[in-house]
């Protein structure tokens, strides 16, 4: 084939790119992703009798702060890990921002209490099932997500992954707030954090089979 019917055949019938392609194709995976994720809540867990009288409480609100952050962040980093060469260092510091922010936090509790309640305040009441419950709660997004970018132009296929965990396991966590019953931050330092590390961990194993090119 000569060199200009190969243009030609590159550039003929282009269509211009709708603008912000890439956060609203990330948006559309994330509401299918919540969509899901919150209809298996409800089939495994049902819903809480006193999320009413919970959703009035101070600290209900200051739990969804986390996964909200999180979210906001992890899809800046997603939409430039969607594209091959965008600059990444501010991103991937965003994203640790709200991490960096709890540890502090939790850290910060701990140290202030008497020893022999700390450990009471690092594992609740339901250590055992909460990272599982919110790996789990978060695998739809993973999945929606990384459908999404496939679709896209990532090329650095381990970290795009990554990306697309965080998004999906900071969502997860956000469907699993609202029917989670522990109060403690040290509780959200450790184990929220530890799906959410967990999700980022299947995401950039998975990826560099299921987004190569």
């Amino acid at each position: 084939m000569k060199t200009g019917d190969l243009i030609f055949r590159l550039t003929n019938n282009l269509a211009p790119v709708e603008p912000n392609a890439v956060s609203k194709r990330l948006n559309r995976a994330l509401m299918v992703g919540v969509t899901a994720s919150t209809a298996l809540l409800v089939v495994l867990y049902g819903i809480r009798s006193d999320m009413p009288e919970l959703i009035l409480t101070p600290m209900f609100w200051v739990r969804l702060a986390f996964p909200l952050a999180t979210i906001a962040t992890a899809m800046k980093l997603a939409e430039r890990l969607a594209r091959p060469g965008a600059p990444l260092k501010l991103a991937w510091f965003a994203v640790t921002l709200p991490f960096i922010t709890m540890l502090l936090v939790a850290a910060f509790i701990v140290l202030s209490t008497p020893l022999g309640y700390r450990l009471q305040l690092i594992v609740g009441t339901t250590w055992r099932v909460t990272t599982a419950n919110i790996v789990l709660l978060s695998l739809p997004s993973l999945a929606a997500v990384m459908r999404a970018m496939k679709g896209l132009a990532p090329t650095r296929l381990m970290l795009a992954g990554a990306g697309a965990g965080l998004l999906a396991g900071a969502q997860g966590l956000l469907v699993y707030s609202l029917y989670c019953s522990e109060m403690s931050v040290p509780f959200w330092g450790v184990w929220y954090v530890l799906a959410i590390l967990i999700t980022a961990g299947i995401g950039a194993a998975l990826a560099p089979i299921y987004l190569r090119w």
